[in-house]
């Protein structure tokens, strides 16, 4: 059965008087058992807690399952899966089936290691029974999540004091274990639900405060979309002009 093909049947026209019977063949519904071809091949990954997805990005904090998808997806039970990891000169099979799971970490333990389970795929071969294959390289992103320390300026509960032309000091750290490897963190500032963006600062002056009890929190984003957030702070400004 083949699978990525899909033969022709030509049709032979012997004279005019067929050409009626000809047009009704045309016109007729197709043999339902032919075969259509397999249009493309899918790869869809999801951790602990997540569906898949074709984002091929996992955090190295536990295991990740990758799957094979056709399209259509009627045919998928009739081919075969092979997961290789290449690098350009050799590929390397790791395992056959639709799907694969791997460890990110390097702290893959001797007896997954052994298996190949540690080593993520970035090559799918899918095959029909007659031998018909069709390829797909993918990369999959092994990204860390960011993360903002609980200490902040203000802290929560604050009060400060001025006018409404203060520039008070808002401070706050963030980290990420992949800023070593190229990755880039960006804020987003937001006071009393109105969004700052203010880059790769961790450290801003706001002025503009009426008297009175406000909120504040900040988002932190990095380059593949992984974040992360406080709950809101409250601080009171008490305005030192009114109190003279």
């Amino acid at each position: 059965m083949n699978l990525f093909n899909r033969s022709i049947l030509p049709f032979l026209m012997v004279a005019t008087f067929f050409d009626l019977f000809l047009v009704g063949c045309l016109d007729a519904p197709s043999n339902p058992d032919a075969l259509k071809p397999v249009e493309s091949i899918n790869v869809l990954i999801k951790q602990k807690g997540s569906s898949y997805s074709t984002q091929l990005k996992v955090h190295p904090s536990d295991s990740a399952t990758i799957r094979a998808e056709v399209v259509p997806d009627n045919y998928q039970d009739d081919l075969s899966f092979e997961w290789f990891y290449s690098n350009g000169k050799k590929d390397s099979l790791l395992r056959r089936g639709a799907t694969y799971t791997f460890y990110p970490t390097k702290g893959a333990t001797k007896d997954e290691r052994a298996k190949g389970e540690s080593v993520i795929p970035n090559k799918l071969i899918a095959t029909d029974n007659e031998g018909n294959s069709l390829s797909k390289e993918f990369s999959v992103i092994i990204n860390s999540l960011p993360v903002l320390a609980d200490s902040t300026v203000p802290a929560d509960g604050d009060t400060l004091y001025g006018s409404k032309t203060s520039a008070f000091l808002f401070d706050w750290y963030s980290y990420d274990m992949d800023l070593n490897n190229g990755d880039t963190l960006f804020h987003t500032l937001d006071i009393d639900g109105v969004k700052y963006e203010v880059g790769t600062l961790m450290q801003v002056k706001q002025s503009g405060f009426e008297p009175g009890k406000h909120k504040f929190r900040i988002i932190v984003r990095d380059l593949y979309g992984d974040a992360d957030t406080l709950p809101y702070k409250k601080f009171y400004v008490i305005d030192t002009l009114e109190a003279k």
